[in-house]
């Protein structure tokens, strides 16, 4: 059975995916109520800044940014 998530209001749906878009993927999923999306998304994202120099970096931290969006977008389409 899956879990009921609590609806967040609109406004912080925005704030969040915002968050996710400028500051750093994962902080807007946490302040979203999607702890283990966001830890993901923050873990993937912070190694792969060091890694960027072994080009090894690069499509993670593009992978996490883009996931980082989608659970914004879906956050914000859950509020509505």
């Amino acid at each position: 059975m899956a879990k009921k998530r609590k609806k967040i209001s609109e406004s912080r749906a925005i704030l969040c995916l915002i968050l996710n878009i400028i500051l750093l993927p994962g902080l807007g999923s946490l302040i979203g109520r999607r702890k283990k999306e966001g830890v993901w998304q923050l873990i993937i994202f912070i190694i792969g800044l060091p890694l960027i120099l072994i080009l090894i970096g690069i499509p993670m931290v593009i992978g996490a940014w883009i996931w980082g969006i989608v659970t914004g977008v879906d956050l914000l389409e859950e509020s509505v």
